[in-house]
């Protein structure tokens, strides 16, 4: 009888291996896995293990108190920045570099899609063969690289950007030099405020030269808006 009891917890748990690993499906989760179902549960039957640092359980249990103590922060914004402390996803840095005009199938050395495909250990990129996870919390050398990509980028962005799939029509750079409040709103994917364009504007006049202050300003004002706080 007991023979029979401890074939069967086999058995069953066999079956579950067998679900949670299956190879069906066809969902793409970084640019080339063609077959990241091979290293990933299938149809969401197998349960996942994230590493959820916001899960609220902070100490603070009383709604009204934590809902007092997020008014002392600032605006929904502000919190959101201060408790949303995730990295910016692998493949949605990517996404939203062809977004703003970067060309990653580029086969350029040092441009923005080089240091993207060789960049993804740095930028803490799942490793499926390995069953690692994409990591949540950023790492130095992660916000590191991600500037090095914004900063390669930058160029394209410019040249791009009123072409690009994500703001059409939009100038980013007017015609005296200077960033436009439009184009710095579609560059961190939130309206812009007056500061933005002084900032911008303050780090173009201090370069070396215009071109040069430029591209810094680009790349500067997109780590500062994925990057938390």
């Amino acid at each position: 009888m007991m023979r029979m009891i401890v074939v069967s917890i086999l058995g069953a748990a066999g079956g579950l291996v067998l679900a949670g690993c299956s190879d069906q499906g066809s969902d793409q989760l970084l640019p080339g896995a063609t077959a990241a179902r091979a290293y990933a549960q299938d149809n969401y039957n197998a349960y996942n293990h994230p590493y959820e640092p916001n899960n609220g359980k902070n100490g603070v249990v009383d709604p009204q108190i934590k809902a007092v103590d997020e008014q002392q922060i600032g605006p929904a914004d502000a919190v959101a920045r201060l408790h949303g402390a995730q990295k910016l996803p692998y493949a949605t840095l990517g996404a939203m570099l062809m977004d703003l005009g970067s060309d990653l199938s580029s086969m350029q050395p040092d441009s923005a899609a080089d240091l993207y495909a060789n960049g993804a250990q740095a930028l803490g990129a799942a490793i499926f063969a390995s069953r690692v996870p994409e990591m949540v919390i950023p790492s130095t050398a992660a916000l590191a690289k991600q500037y090095d990509i914004f900063a390669a980028a930058s160029p394209e962005i410019l040249a791009n950007l009123g072409n690009s799939k994500r703001c059409p029509g939009v100038v980013l750079v007017a015609q005296n030099g200077q960033f436009t409040l439009d184009g710095i709103s579609c560059l961190i994917g939130k309206p812009a405020k007056a500061d933005h364009v002084t900032l911008a504007n303050q780090l173009v006049a201090s370069a070396a030269d215009p071109k040069t202050g430029q591209l810094l300003a680009v790349a500067t004002l997109l780590e500062a808006a994925h990057t938390s706080e």
